[in-house]
């Protein structure tokens, strides 16, 4: 995004629902996690499962390379991407 496409999306973004969606997203995050087993951690992430991600449209054609750069994460890198990378980007 550019810096006017931020600027209109954070004068019409509805705080309280992005809120409300955060907290859903972390509620269901913990109750896939809680499902894993010890080995899936160290797994790759499944091609499958990221070619499913652009079907979807999830992803913009656009963004492709943040596909790219998942298929080469395991599960463990992924999981601890937004508390960690994301922050210090």
């Amino acid at each position: 995004m550019d810096s006017s496409s931020v600027e209109e999306l954070s004068t019409r973004i509805d705080n309280t629902s992005l809120g409300a969606y955060r907290l859903a997203v972390g509620i269901r995050r913990r109750a896939i996690v809680q499902q894993l087993r010890t080995e899936q951690f160290k797994q790759k992430v499944d091609p499958d499962r990221l070619e499913l991600v652009a079907a979807e449209g999830a992803v913009l054609p656009l963004a492709q390379e943040i596909l790219d750069y998942w298929a080469g994460c395991t599960i463990a890198g992924l999981l601890l991407m937004l508390p960690t990378r994301h922050n210090f980007i």
